[in-house]
């Protein structure tokens, strides 16, 4: 369960995000909370992304650490990116709406980064959990490097995660790699 809740600033963060747009472009929360400065509120977006990469990395440690397996990592990694689709299905459609103006093309340009940013981190989760089912035997040397490499492709990595967890699951636990 621990490591669900280390996961959730990694799961929220593209949510994070879309609701960081939502106070820029109609002012909500902007006067009480951020005192209508756009500069402090990029920088709470801005810490929010380094917790949530401090907070992947410690997921990935304990898994590395040999406290989680690799089964769970997977599924822990499939929950992560099929609860983030809605969110990058928004900020794709907020970008292609965004190349209509000149300034639209700039923040269309952030919204890539964030989605990158984003995409990195659930990798790291996914091809430590490849790495573990390798490590337990439960996927082939090959399987485990076409999977880890695979969570960082953008589209591909949905697909990957899902069949990575499959993969662990499937496998015996003190068999021959498939």
């Amino acid at each position: 369960m621990k490591k669900y809740l280390l996961s959730l600033p990694v799961l929220l963060f593209p949510y994070l995000v879309l609701a960081a747009l939502v106070c820029l472009y109609t002012g909500f929360l902007m006067e009480e909370i951020f005192q209508s400065n756009g500069f402090l509120l990029i920088g709470a977006v801005l810490l929010c992304a380094v917790a949530a990469a401090g907070f992947a990395a410690v997921v990935c440690g304990c898994a590395l650490a040999k406290r989680t397996s690799g089964q769970e990592m997977a599924r822990l990694n499939m929950v992560i990116k099929l609860c983030q689709i809605p969110a990058y299905l928004i900020i794709f459609v907020l970008g292609l709406f965004c190349l209509i103006s000149i300034w639209g093309i700039l923040l269309t340009l952030i919204l890539a980064a964030v989605d990158c940013f984003t995409i990195a981190m659930t990798g790291l989760i996914g091809s430590v959990s490849a790495f573990r089912s390798y490590r337990e035997r439960k996927l082939a040397k090959g399987a485990a490097v076409r999977a880890a490499i695979c969570q960082f492709i953008f589209c591909v990595d949905v697909f990957a995660c899902v069949k990575l967890y499959l993969d662990a699951r499937k496998a015996p636990a003190c068999g021959q790699a498939s």
